[in-house]
């Protein structure tokens, strides 16, 4: 005879599979406002289950940010023994990171809210995606723009506090977010510029720059006397200023131009960091000035 099934067998082994699909279907609703009434939220209503959505996101935003600032990049500049070349790469991904994470949370915490209200997000979707094929052509420059974004920063075009030229701007790179890059060039005007409009550009932080001034003397001078000064002036200019940070000391290159009133010289300037070029151009400047007048050499 088949042995027969006693109900403590029955209630067991039905209980052993509720308890193993509770998880499940939990995480099956973890968005659906039944989940919450489990907690004894059921009081709080409609307005109650959104204001605990609103802080869960709040919570979420704050605690994925601190992730991203003080455990990834920290981990990842040690793994890579990071200079300030790849320090300034680093936090322009923790940008971009940054950026990713709230399009996302913003996305999620939105078919909660939807949930809330007891609205299905899937029709809604779906009418999303047809009125996507709608405008999916007008689209175009945006999903150009985010491709490019990731490019420049896949080949590392330039980072967070570059010194660059892109199209007619000129300054220091302040953001590179998903569509578009900021730039605040010298006199402090900021400029937004869609990744996907940039074609060329000049990153000037990626080694030393270099430049040069003219100096007008007069046409009888003594040129070699004139170029001691101007030598002699140079070197004194890299020890006073160390802070300018000059590659080599300011040289006279050799005569620029010359006419029957004067002659130009050339001297060299050049700086590691292209953000100190011209306010070491302007202290050779005034240290000439005064070295050639002091020794008598009349300007032009």
């Amino acid at each position: 005879m088949p042995t027969p099934i006693s109900s403590n067998t029955v209630v067991s082994t039905t209980t052993n599979t509720v308890k193993s699909a509770s998880p499940h279907a939990d995480l099956a609703h973890l968005l659906d406002a039944e989940f919450w009434r489990k907690f004894g939220l059921e009081a709080l209503g409609t307005a109650g289950h959104v204001a605990l959505i609103i802080i869960l996101y709040i919570i979420v935003r704050a605690a994925s940010r601190r992730l991203i600032s003080r455990v990834i990049v920290p981990i990842v500049m040690r793994t890579e023994q990071a200079d300030g070349v790849h320090a300034a790469r680093l936090r322009t991904l923790a940008g971009l990171l940054n950026s990713v994470t709230a399009y996302l949370l913003t996305f999620v915490f939105g078919v909660m809210l939807l949930r809330a209200f007891d609205l299905d997000p899937v029709p809604l979707l779906t009418t999303a995606s047809v009125a996507g094929l709608a405008v999916g052509f007008g689209a175009q420059k945006l999903v150009k723009d985010v491709i490019s974004g990731f490019f420049i920063l896949l080949e590392n075009q330039y980072a967070v506090g570059d010194y660059v030229t892109i199209g007619t701007v000129t300054g220091v790179v302040e953001d590179v977010g998903m569509r578009t890059t900021r730039v605040r060039d010298d006199v402090g005007k900021l400029y937004m510029i869609s990744n996907g409009d940039i074609t060329q550009v000049c990153n000037q932080s990626r080694g030393a720059v270099s430049g040069f001034i003219e100096v007008g003397i007069a046409a009888a001078t003594d040129i070699a006397a004139a170029t001691a000064v101007v030598d002699k002036a140079g070197k004194d200019l890299v020890e006073k200023h160390p802070d300018l940070d000059f590659v080599n000391a300011p040289l006279v290159m050799g005569i620029g131009a010359m006419d029957a009133t004067k002659i130009t010289l050339r001297v060299t300037c050049a700086t590691r960091n292209p953000l100190r070029l011209l306010d070491a151009q302007i202290a050779l400047r005034s240290l000439l000035h005064e070295e050639l007048v002091t020794a008598g050499i009349a300007l032009a």
